[in-house]
């Protein structure tokens, strides 16, 4: 009868077990990131009543419970929309990296991050959220122009990511402008009071545009193509000026050429290939050079064409100087300044880690996990040329909250009540038997 009191009192001891876990669960449904965790129990162990050879079966009596474990569950929570300027959710699986004040590392599903006085990203505890830099900003001045998102560094090599409230992208100037459309290459006539009969004239089209110079002046270039009349028995040509003026409309430069087609309309040659933007080369480029064995060349860029009309682009390089306006966030966690001319530049890239078994994390707090030798060591994915891969993608502006089912969370919670409630009773119970036992003797 004695083992009776001691069931009721372990039985009492893991249901209070099972009330805190549940109970912290509850207290976390509305914290960002949170991961529920599962109390487990196991039987202390049996006593057995019989074990003769010839007994049919083995008789045992439990002699209690224990709190065995307190599982984690690490589904993902519901993802909700925010106001958050640097609020981000994890899509699929991964962890963001984090690094409190002394250099311990975190890994957490809780995405609400922001700067800090320094211009670091951190989480509301203030550790710093850890990625790869692209290292091309010096003392709030763009060093460099990356025209490709950022390649993640190995793992050990993440570190805090600077996010500058004051950034400035210096002047770049236009090495480069590319023509393409069709030039009108019909044959037309105007009245000659000297010949007293319908004459060809030269066709005439122009193209516009603005070029930036090493200064960050910002000129105008006309490019003038006159047909050639009258023109050879084969072919097209046509006559080219640029003319380059500065803000005020003053001329900077002019040069001349030629630019041949052939009867295809395709550009076959070009004799003004650039002009002098004020101290800097820069290329014009009209297409390339026709040749049957390379598809879609000599069409690539202007052509000369009767009965044809086609959209007229010009596209160029360089830029003038510009202040940061704002960041963004891209799907694979590259961090995007843009600013008022117009220009996007990535400046680092958020880091997302995996684990080869997550399950196996240690639990720092229901938001916060560390390695372990059972989860294994934080990794990247890699491709085939074993760069480093994302892996997930992140959305802005949302946050990823808890992944506790509150109706299974208020149910465990009143079984676990229940439960101890009766293992309560059966000590009383046994207080009474083991009374009505001494009353027996008087």
């Amino acid at each position: 009868m004695n083992s009776s009191f001691y069931n009721g009192i372990s039985g009492m001891k893991t249901h209070q077990f099972g009330i805190d876990v549940w109970a912290a669960n509850i207290t976390g449904v509305n914290t960002t990131g949170f991961k529920a965790s599962t109390p487990e129990f196991s039987s202390v162990f049996n006593t057995q009543l019989a074990n003769s050879f010839f007994d049919p079966i083995f008789s045992d009596v439990g002699l209690g419970s224990k709190a065995q474990a307190s599982v984690t569950n690490f589904n993902h929570g519901t993802t909700v929309a925010t106001a958050g300027k640097y609020d981000m959710a994890i899509n699929g699986d991964g962890w963001f990296g984090v690094v409190d004040q002394n250099g311990d590392k975190f890994y957490t599903r809780a995405g609400e991050f922001q700067r800090d006085k320094e211009g670091y990203l951190v989480d509301n505890e203030g550790n710093y959220v850890t990625g790869t830099s692209a290292n091309n900003f010096q003392n709030g001045m763009v060093v460099d122009e990356p025209t490709s998102p950022v390649p993640l560094d190995a793992v050990t090599e993440q570190s805090k990511i600077l996010i500058p409230e004051e950034l400035i992208i210096p002047p770049a100037a236009t090495t480069k402008v590319n023509f393409s459309g069709s030039l009108n290459a019909d044959i037309v006539t105007k009245f000659s009071g000297e010949t007293g009969k319908d004459e060809e004239v030269a066709n005439i089209e122009v193209y516009r545009t603005n070029i930036i110079d090493a200064q960050g002046n910002e000129n105008s270039l006309e490019i003038l193509l006159t047909k050639v009349v009258p023109q050879a028995e084969t072919g097209i040509t046509w006559n080219v000026k640029a003319t380059l003026t500065d803000e005020n409309k003053n001329p900077l430069t002019t040069q001349e050429g030629q630019i041949e087609f052939n009867a295809r309309g395709a550009i076959i040659s070009n004799s003004l290939n650039s002009i002098d933007n004020n101290g800097t080369t820069t290329a014009l480029n009209f297409g390339t050079f026709y040749d049957p064995n390379v598809p879609n060349s000599g069409f690539d860029g202007l052509v000369s064409l009767s009965g044809f009309v086609s959209e007229r682009v010009t596209t160029k390089d360089g830029h003038k100087q510009g202040n940061i306006k704002e960041y963004g966030i891209v799907p694979d966690g590259t961090i995007m300044a843009n600013f008022d001319n117009g220009q996007a530049l990535p400046i680092s890239r958020i880091a997302i880690f995996n684990f080869q078994n997550d399950e196996g994390l240690e639990s720092a707090n229901p938001v916060y996990f560390k390695e372990s030798a059972n989860s294994g060591k934080a990794r990247f994915y890699t491709d085939a040329d074993g760069n480093y891969l994302q892996g997930s993608t992140v959305s802005t502006n949302k946050l990823e909250m808890s992944n506790l089912d509150i109706s299974t969370a208020l149910t465990e919670l009143l079984i676990m009540q229940k439960a101890f409630d009766a293992s309560s009773k059966s000590i009383t119970t046994s207080d009474q038997l083991i009374q009505n036992a001494i009353n027996m003797k008087q």
